[in-house]
């Protein structure tokens, strides 16, 4: 969850995680930065569900949602597809959705995705995977400049 933010701000976006993680995020492997207090103005509809969202970016100094993450270690795949389609009918503008798990957890993930009601929102159409590895790579390559940081 921390590197997934840290990534989102050094990409240049604010980020927003919710009130019960901020604490649990370690600060020991990212440079600290400010999170946003709320949840951006225009989502109240689906400010529960943002809610449990482990990552949020918003694009920087606007109102408007980037990108989704779920981190779905220990808790159901299927949890974290369903409070993104919730998102995705509710707010169809949001179109970057990531289940963020270990790689074991990936077929799950495929079989989960494309169960009819993913299918007919479309959710299966925007949602990807990234393994852990993946993320870690992601940030120190950003870290040693090897990638754009501002998108």
């Amino acid at each position: 969850q921390t590197l997934l933010a840290g990534i989102g701000h050094l990409k240049g976006h604010d980020i927003w995680v919710p009130q019960k993680d901020v604490g649990l995020l370690d600060w020991s492997i990212t440079t600290k930065f400010g999170l946003l207090d709320a949840i951006p103005v225009g989502y109240s509809e689906i400010g529960p569900i943002l809610g449990e969202i482990d990552v949020v970016w918003v694009a920087s100094g606007r109102n408007f949602i980037d990108a989704l993450f779920e981190v779905e270690h220990s808790t159901p795949v299927y949890s974290g597809l369903l409070r993104f389609n919730d998102v995705l009918l509710t707010n169809p503008k949001v179109s970057r959705f990531t289940i963020v798990s270990n790689d074991t957890r990936r077929a799950l993930f495929s079989r989960q995705l494309f169960r009819p009601t993913f299918r007919k929102s479309g959710l299966s159409e925007l949602a990807s995977f990234l393994e852990y590895a993946n993320v870690v790579d992601w940030h120190a390559r950003l870290l040693k400049g090897e990638l754009p940081v501002r998108t």
